[in-house]
């Protein structure tokens, strides 16, 4: 019986460490995409020179670029292998 609950316990603490950890990840990939977003507000960019704008992680960077690219709010295209990014 004490394991049990013990068990059970410890399940809703994990899960709680879980979604803060979540909610977290996701804040700060938001904070991330507002510092694309207003790197991009001077104009097109290649993903290297907004990388050196930000001083995000390529990680970081990809992360923030899809949360825009999902709510439609940059744009791409490619030349030469380059990829440009703009505000939507």
């Amino acid at each position: 019986m004490y394991k049990t609950c013990f068990k059970a316990g410890f399940m809703r603490i994990f899960a709680l460490l879980i979604n803060f950890k979540l909610i977290m990840m996701f804040e700060k990939i938001g904070n991330n995409a507002g510092s694309v977003w207003s790197a991009l507000s001077e104009g097109e960019l290649e993903i290297k020179a907004l990388k050196k704008a930000t001083k995000l992680t390529e990680k970081d960077l990809n992360l923030a670029l899809g949360w825009l690219a999902r709510e439609e709010k940059i744009a791409f295209r490619e030349v030469e292998k380059e990829v440009y990014i703009s505000l939507a």
